[in-house]
């Protein structure tokens, strides 16, 4: 049985109806977390939903259909989340609109004057605003408390510059940063803001079946699960404006070898502009 490290901790997690979101929203509830699943698919949530019940008992998990891009909707759902359980502790930005809506992704790579406004408006919105509106509205209340978590879900480095893959790529680089902004805001609060990424394709609908690609080659999405349950714990305390890279998290090392193996500083500080703009 799964160590109860996240009991009374209530955890929200975006686009938890399917792929990543759904696994680590399996691992939260495990743990003792209390998981509000947010989607905007009804129907896949609610499956979803009864599954992490199956789990973490019958309080375990209560599904929430909610446009993260809809401040009215964003905030009526986090005041019932709240309301509903006394407190809101966690917050992991999960949902996407990823590259498989770009037509031949992984096939024939769609260049970047090919790609339709539309599709580039729509990853704007949820894979920037989204997370940004989430966190708006969710800090309150962990400030409120003097504790809580923000973890965002980037993606590798050589994906944010992938050929084809648009404004996907850019939306992941700019919540990268943005996740930095966060951490430092967030400096002495007790809040903190790090990012974490499966380390490479994941065996989910954003890799299509055209690539050819065997699915057992892929990293399961159940590889989010150790990783997220740590970020969200107290053990985590202190830790803030990393990156974690899920495929090398290793629970069977002590801690510190865990985080100096799968972590390492967020948004490119190997790269820093001191010279033109020092601290």
């Amino acid at each position: 049985m799964v160590d109860q490290v996240l009991g009374g901790k209530t955890v929200v997690v975006t686009g938890a109806g399917r792929g990543m979101g759904r696994a680590m929203s399996l691992g939260l509830a495990a743990a003792g977390a209390s998981v509000a699943m947010l989607d905007i698919e009804a129907d896949v949530l609610d499956g979803s939903a009864e599954e992490v019940r199956r789990i973490g008992g019958a309080g375990s998990a209560k599904p929430y259909v909610c446009d993260i891009t809809d401040a009215a909707q964003v905030s009526e759902t986090v005041a019932a989340v709240a309301g509903a359980q006394g407190s809101l502790d966690v917050l992991v930005n999960n949902a996407v609109v990823g590259p498989e809506r770009i037509p031949d992704f992984f096939v024939k790579p769609t260049r970047f004057w090919e790609l339709g406004d539309d599709l580039w408006n729509a990853m704007l919105e949820v894979n920037v605003f989204g997370p940004q509106l989430m966190a708006k509205t969710c800090v309150p209340y962990m400030l409120a408390r003097g504790w809580g978590r923000i973890v965002n879900i980037t993606t590798s480095l050589d994906t944010m510059y992938l050929a084809g893959a648009g404004a996907y790529g850019p939306c992941k680089a700019a919540l990268e940063a943005h996740t930095r902004i966060m951490a430092k805001d967030l400096d002495g609060t007790g809040v903190t803001a790090n990012i974490l990424i499966p380390g490479g394709p994941v065996n989910t609908r954003m890799i299509p079946q055209a690539t050819g690609i065997p699915r057992e080659k892929l990293i399961q999405p159940e590889v989010m699960r150790e990783p997220i349950v740590w970020l969200a714990s107290e053990d985590s305390n202190g830790i803030t404006a990393m990156r974690f890279v899920a495929a090398l998290w290793d629970e069977r090392l002590p801690r510190d070898e865990r985080i100096a193996k799968a972590g390492a500083p967020a948004a490119w500080t190997q790269i820093p502009s001191f010279a033109l703009y020092p601290k």
